[in-house]
């Protein structure tokens, strides 16, 4: 199994395999769908086979493979959520997947991968992916870290004739994260309009405002314990730029509510050198909506979420409901 990256940045790549795509992360299999699209040779007529919809037969997907138009070269079959075909319908499709196959084929298994720490690297879990994996050329399309993300700005940035220094792909990562879809959307619109960098940070400035806008909204909101705002906030916040992002911001208003009740309602200075402008004036009231036991509580668990982000693959939405949950919520 090969890394996205790494299938991606090979240059001399045909796209005219067939291919197992693995892992939870929807942009990577869209964008690699569409390379195989845009570059391979076979792609004269889609076939969408989907193995979760009840209405799709097996035949129809076993005549797809062994039909050939006289007029067309070939298809490229799509077959999503493998993972859910039961052993006897595995069986029969692999059993008419062959060299002589006229078709290309992209199969999708959008299940979490696991994690193996003694060989560190991930793992197919499903026993039918594990078995396609064997004759295709499987690509683990997992969520990356954020520690990969300045590879990623460079790659689309050469997908999209893009000139940028690291200055840009810093600033980029600054503001999205990880966040895929958001900026690679980004650098798509900032493609139509220029190639002057110093134009495209610019932009980037212009996101960077309307960021610490909702930013600002969400910490006002945390100091006030507006559950609603809250959870509107941050999970506009969370969906634009990560969930890393969102429980960093939180937990900074967070700690300094709590050492600032602690210490009998005084903001201290190393604090307020984290938190600027009218934020400041929020924290000392704010210790009015807070006990020292749900700071405390709330502190273990924005620490145990950043444990989960840095070392499995989680579900953000999971995650961020039982932050709203477990840290704002009160009780009965």
């Amino acid at each position: 199994m090969i890394k996205a990256l790494q299938f991606l940045s090979n240059r001399k790549q045909s796209f005219d395999g067939n291919y197992l795509l693995v892992g939870d992360n929807d942009f990577l299999y869209l964008f690699i769908k569409n390379q195989i699209i845009d570059k391979s040779q076979k792609k004269d007529e889609i076939f969408i086979f989907d193995c979760s919809d009840k209405s799709d037969s097996m035949d129809k997907l076993v005549n797809a493979l062994s039909s050939q138009d006289l007029f067309s070269n070939a298809k490229l079959i799509i077959i999503k959520n493998i993972n859910k075909l039961n052993k006897k319908n595995s069986e029969i499709l692999l059993s008419n997947i062959n060299s002589d196959l006229p078709h290309q084929l992209l199969c999708i298994d959008n299940n979490f991968l696991s994690y193996d720490y003694k060989t560190k690297s991930n793992i197919i879990k499903n026993q039918s992916s594990k078995e396609f994996s064997k004759i295709f050329n499987t690509i683990d399309i997992s969520t990356p870290f954020e520690s990969e993300m300045n590879q990623w700005v460079h790659l689309f940035a050469d997908e999209l004739n893009i000139k940028i220094s690291s200055a840009y792909s810093k600033k980029m990562i600054e503001i999205f994260g990880n966040n895929f879809s958001e900026i690679f959307n980004e650098m798509s619109k900032s493609s139509l309009l220029s190639n002057d960098e110093e134009y495209l940070l610019e932009l980037l400035e212009t996101s960077k405002v309307q960021k610490n806008k909702q930013l600002w909204e969400l910490n006002y909101a945390i100091c006030d314990r507006r559950v609603d705002s809250i959870f509107e906030n941050g999970l506009s916040i969370m969906k634009q730029y990560g969930l890393l992002y969102l429980i960093n911001s939180m937990f900074t208003i967070i700690e300094a509510i709590f050492i600032t009740k602690k210490n009998n309602g005084t903001l201290l200075d190393p604090l307020s050198r984290n938190i600027k402008g009218n934020l400041l004036k929020r924290i000392i009231p704010a210790t009015k909506n807070y006990t020292i036991e749900e700071l405390e509580n709330a502190i273990i668990i924005f620490s145990e979420t950043d444990l989960k982000i840095k070392t499995k693959k989680i579900i953000n939405e999971t995650e961020f409901t039982n932050i709203i949950n477990g840290v704002f919520r009160i009780e009965g």
